[in-house]
């Protein structure tokens, strides 16, 4: 074998490992099979954070996140970016360092501690949400309403569903099913299909039978 060949399997081979090998049908299967873990999941999140906040958190590891925070403005619908960041290594995290400029314009970068204290959060409910992730066969959640559960990748496209608390009526079916992106799988679940590679963004799975 040439080595060019060899060297194009390899980069093949690391971009599908890294990027992950899921399916669309292997989430309609972990939703059927996985159905009493997955409410579970989403009761336990919706208990673990406080009202007026939203919460995005994916796992890339037991110890590793990423994870984003938002704060709903008591006086009004506009929400506070308190924390954003990728990649959190939760053994290793080092607090920001805050710049004069910062500083004088009272805008200093929040910290994990920060932020964790108002949630009420310790390093315990980071592994017991992993645990709850884990059983449920997922890696990541976010609880606005809907609530959206991160199934995993396919290649460069994130592959989540949407829980919804009561069954959808007419009207969201039509809506939530665009042929693209989206398509109701059951009563109260809706598949979700985000990709971020270039060219089409959409999946051909999606596209309803007429």
């Amino acid at each position: 074998m040439k080595p060019y060949h060899q060297i194009s399997i390899i980069i093949t081979f690391v971009f599908f490992s890294s990027c992950g090998m899921n399916s669309i049908e292997g989430m309609k299967n972990n939703i059927d099979k996985k159905s009493k873990e997955i409410k579970e999941l989403k009761d336990y999140f919706n208990e673990i954070v406080p009202p007026n906040y939203i919460i995005r958190i994916q796992y890339n590891s037991s110890n590793n996140i990423d994870l984003f925070v938002y704060e709903l403005n008591a006086s009004s619908t506009k929400t506070e970016d308190l924390f954003g960041q990728w990649d959190v290594d939760l053994d290793t995290y080092k607090n920001p360092t805050q710049t004069d400029y910062k500083i004088q314009k009272n805008d200093e970068t929040k910290s994990l501690e920060f932020v964790t204290e108002k949630l009420n959060w310790n390093r315990e409910t980071f592994k017991n949400l992993y645990k709850k992730l884990n059983t449920a066969d997922c890696i990541g959640i976010c609880n606005r309403k809907p609530v959206e559960i991160e199934y995993g990748f396919s290649g460069m496209a994130l592959l989540s569903f949407l829980v919804f608390d009561d069954d959808l009526t007419d009207k969201q079916k039509e809506e939530y099913s665009d042929d693209c992106t989206q398509m109701v799988y059951k009563e109260n679940i809706v598949l979700q299909y985000g990709s971020v590679a270039t060219g089409s963004l959409c999946t051909p799975e999606f596209i309803r039978k007429k």
